[in-house]
């Protein structure tokens, strides 16, 4: 993989060297990715695909910027496409959130071990195999009908700007979704698996599809909840997708648009003192862990909550300076769900610290207890204040006596996040990692209980 994606790099960066560009930074991703979908105990689609792509930022006239990404097909059409993006910032009104990149270059960049599997194209023949086994896993397990979908592939990126710097690296994945049903709809679990070594990963597959046909099969005859107040033991799918929208907001930018109840907490208890939160760019098996930034910072680890703290905000060059910090190497070409992508702090891997309770001892409450292995569809009434709501779907029982007990449905979770964050009343030591359709950053993190949360069901 490379040859051809490095001359476009190059050719591209050379480009903008010539029409006198203040700063080009590209970046070149070729993707070789693969999908089985599939659907009643059986594969559907097994695709690939096999892409070249160039991510640009420029500035022109010191602060008019322009972002772009673009399939090359030669180098006249690079051109045209540097040219025009070129044309297109010096239109724009000078950013707000431009003041500067990276200026030192270096190529003694972190290592990130075990990011690489060496054997993914032998893995490609045998991965329908491991599906095959997942559904029969489901099916043993109890499921009668088992759908998902399994993504892998390898990714190979290249980095380079006209100060100077360059860096590549090269990384595989795998992400596994597993829904399994009975013959009444609505009694469904769910597995998921991710990582970064496909070929070690079997075992972790099996596992989450067993997972989604046990509790499918446990949440037969499924009755209505009833609303009130409870304690909710969030599965690691659930507290990614909810309680890592907190350390998220962690971010300059998102404070400046005012899409972040964090703006005035910094060095506040956000968290009883055994909860602790990192960005970490680094970390093993992370599925966003990179050597650097899109600016060609290198990544590192920075604390975002220590010991219930609020003690750290992530920066690219330009928040840091305009805030009067430094650089935590999250530099990333994002667009905040809002339009066009520009040059921003981005997450990397959200990092919570395992807890050192046995899921026995954490569905063991005083009080009414719900435990939830999945939601969907989370909508904020609003993201300063993080009233939010919910729909828990897949399997959701009652806990009694310390066990899941019956199973129940057609509820929401309509609480508050910064007080659910502030509720945290336990968590497990088993910390995974959580990446799918409701959580797109990579997300570490056990099993929590959560005290005192508001359930409500809809009225007749």
């Amino acid at each position: 993989m490379g040859n051809l994606l490095q001359s476009y790099v190059e050719k591209a960066v050379e480009f903008g060297e010539q029409l006198g560009l203040d700063v080009i930074i590209i970046r070149g991703l070729e993707k070789i990715h693969n999908q089985i979908r599939f659907s009643q105990n059986k594969i559907d689609i097994n695709k690939q695909w096999h892409t070249n792509v160039l991510e640009v930022f420029l500035v022109v006239d010191k602060n008019f910027i322009a972002t772009g990404e673009f399939s090359p097909s030669n180098e006249a059409y690079i051109k045209d496409q540097i040219i025009s993006l070129t044309e297109f910032a010096r239109k724009m009104s000078p950013s707000p959130f431009y003041q500067g990149v990276e200026e030192s270059v270096t190529s003694n960049y972190p290592i990130i071990k075990g990011g690489y599997d060496s054997s993914i194209d032998s893995y490609r023949e045998k991965a329908p195999e491991h599906v095959i086994a997942c559904i029969n896993a489901a099916c043993e397990a109890g499921a009668k009908r088992v759908a998902g979908s399994y993504l892998f592939g390898e990714t190979y990126s290249i980095l380079k700007s006209s100060m100077g710097l360059y860096g590549q690296d090269q990384a595989t994945f795998f992400n596994l979704t597993v829904r399994a049903f009975q013959d009444e709809l609505d009694a469904s679990g769910q597995g998921l698996s991710c990582g970064r070594i496909p070929t070690v990963a079997e075992k972790d597959l099996l596992t989450a599809a067993t997972r989604a046909g046990t509790f499918s099969k446990l949440h037969r005859n499924a009755v209505q909840a009833k609303p009130g107040i409870y304690d909710v033991v969030m599965a690691p799918a659930v507290g990614a997708n909810l309680l890592g929208t907190i350390p998220s907001m962690a971010n300059p930018v998102a404070i400046m648009m005012g899409m972040s109840a964090l703006g005035d907490k910094m060095g506040s208890s956000l968290a009883p003192e055994f909860v602790n939160v990192d960005d970490n760019g680094l970390f093993k098996d992370g599925l966003a862990s990179e050597p650097f930034d899109i600016e060609g910072t290198p990544h590192q680890n920075t604390p975002i909550i220590k010991n219930g703290v609020f003690i750290n905000l992530i920066h690219n060059t330009s928040t840091s300076r305009i805030m009067g910090g430094q650089t935590t190497g999250n530099s990333n070409l994002t667009n905040f769900g809002i339009g066009s992508k520009f040059l921003a702090p981005t997450p990397t891997n959200r990092i919570f610290n395992n807890g050192d309770h046995s899921m026995e001892e954490i569905l063991q409450s005083e009080n009414p207890t719900i435990f939830v292995s999945c939601n969907w569809y989370t909508r904020y009434t609003s993201r300063i204040s993080t009233e939010y709501s919910t729909i828990p779907r897949d399997a959701a029982f009652l806990v009694e006596n310390g066990e899941l007990g019956v199973p129940i449905k057609n509820f929401r979770i309509s609480d508050n996040l910064l007080r659910q964050f502030e509720n945290i009343d336990a968590m497990g030591k088993d910390r995974v990692q959580v990446k799918w359709w409701e959580v797109n950053v990579p997300t570490f993190i056990p099993s929590i209980r959560v005290k005192d949360c508001r359930i409500t069901t809809a009225t007749q």
